[in-house]
């Protein structure tokens, strides 16, 4: 290497091994012997800093070359050479594929949603969530993405996303991920939790609840079909499975977006206490045979809980006690109350006529919409997660034997024994029928699948068949 030359400037290569120790004595000798006195000052910072170009000048970064041209020292990026059009391209082909292996990833998770519980249960408290303030109230359940420090809600716009899918894909993983893991991030990270979880399991609730009774505890109950428009239920296996986390929580639904309006109601753990819900069902109390954290065996589930009847007196009881819910939520809270204790089913899982009968008794003064019957049944035709979840289990069965007994084969005979002897103007209060509503034709008809009036007619057909 020649370091000294006619004007030529001299490139030290500086990927190359770091000279001995000896060299820098060496070149210092040199100047000594070739440089006039007068100039070694200027040529001195050469030799002072030879140590540093070595590795690479100060102010430089890796993948610099150090260029020396006289007493000079300069530093010149080394640009890089450009990748080929042939790997620019599978490069993007690889982000195109992954993209839309994620979009269909989100499609399939987007379908599971149509086979879940329409009701949800949560328990919270005010320390719920990190302890934010404005995350869980009696108005209503809001993710820490969806208020600001204070505890007021943000505008819409100025919170979380409407939707996941305006979330980037791996964003969504770590927040679900942070959320079931607890995990709190800093509000400015976009991971900031925008779900809150929830529970088809409602023993889970209220064991869960029971603890937080002096603390300003809250049962919570959600609509599916109710809910804001964008606010939309997950279950997580689903979500494992759609890749957005890493543990099959099957007890758990993340709901996604805020949790208000008519789709939700709350009532406080210490009201519940003092109506005697725990007392009236010990199954949920804390020290319970079982704590209802996860799936259960049947045989375990069938050795630890004898099972009990449905009785007029406890159904009574239980319905004051769901009606702190409000009209909307009393029938299927009363149905969830039912459901607690193990009950007696036939060997085709169905409850026996005489208990459907007193719960269909006991909730005939509400509203059953004919809709529950159809396509927005309460239970979805192609069936809930109830694997390992026995509660959830009757509950379905229980919910099918009320839509049966109300719209099913067994209604048209009753209602035609009830209003045989009556005229259409006849009082259809007397009957436990609901209020009168006018139909086009001038005639009438109720909010049942069957009105009166096609009772009526089909009783006058069977009349001349038999005349």
């Amino acid at each position: 290497m020649v370091l000294f030359g006619k004007k030529r400037p001299v490139v030290l290569d500086t990927r190359r091994a770091a000279p001995k120790k000896t060299l820098g004595n060496r070149i210092k000798s040199a100047f000594n012997m070739v440089l006039p006195r007068k100039k070694r000052a200027a040529a001195e910072p050469i030799t002072s800093s030879f140590r540093v170009l070595r590795t690479r000048p100060y102010g430089s970064s890796p993948g610099t070359t150090a260029v020396i041209s006289g007493p000079k020292v300069v530093v010149t990026p080394v640009r890089p050479t450009p990748a080929p059009k042939a790997a620019t391209s599978a490069n993007s082909w690889a982000t195109n594929k992954s993209n839309a292996s994620e979009l269909e990833k989100l499609k399939v998770l987007e379908e599971s949603t149509k086979n879940m519980p329409r009701y949800l249960f949560r328990a919270c408290s005010p320390m719920s969530g990190g302890g934010f303030k404005g995350l869980n109230t009696i108005d209503g359940i809001y993710p820490h993405a969806y208020v600001d420090a204070d505890g007021n809600k943000l505008p819409e716009g100025e919170g979380g996303a409407k939707s996941i899918h305006d979330i980037p894909y791996q964003v969504t993983r770590r927040m679900a991920i942070g959320h079931l893991s607890g995990q709190r991030p800093a509000r400015t990270d976009p991971t900031f939790s925008q779900f809150s979880s929830w529970a088809a399991t409602f023993a889970l609730v209220l064991q869960y609840g029971h603890s937080r009774a002096t603390s300003g505890g809250l049962i919570c109950v959600l609509d599916r079909y109710n809910l804001p428009k964008n606010t939309k239920v997950y279950h997580c296996p689903s979500m494992m499975k759609a890749g957005l986390c890493d543990s099959p929580y099957d007890h758990e639904y993340l709901v996604h977006g805020p949790v208000e309006g008519p789709g939700f109601k709350a009532v406080t753990v210490q009201k519940l206490l003092d109506l005697g819900l725990y007392t009236e069902i010990p199954c949920v109390l804390p020290q319970s045979a079982r704590y209802w954290w996860g799936p259960i065996q049947p045989r375990e589930w069938e050795s630890l809980f004898p099972t009990k009847d449905i009785t007029e007196k406890q159904v009574k009881k239980l319905k004051k006690i769901a009606g702190q819910f409000g009209d909307e939520f009393t029938l299927p809270v009363l149905a969830a109350f039912l459901t607690l204790d193990r009950r007696k089913l036939g060997k085709d899982g169905k409850f026996s006529q005489k208990e459907v009968k007193i719960f269909a008794d006991a909730v005939d003064d509400l509203y059953v919409p004919e809709e529950y019957g159809g396509e927005n049944s309460i239970i979805q035709p192609d069936g809930i997660y109830i694997t390992g979840y026995p509660m959830v289990s009757q509950l379905a069965e229980l919910f099918k034997a009320l839509v049966e007994y109300n719209y099913g084969r067994g209604v048209r005979l009753r209602r035609r024994i009830q209003v045989e002897d009556l005229s259409l103007t006849s009082d259809l209060g007397a009957l436990g029928l609901p209020q009168k509503k006018a139909s086009m034709d001038g005639g009438v008809s109720t909010r049942f699948a069957f009105g009166v009036k096609d009772v009526v007619m089909e009783t006058a057909v069977l009349e001349t068949a038999v005349c």
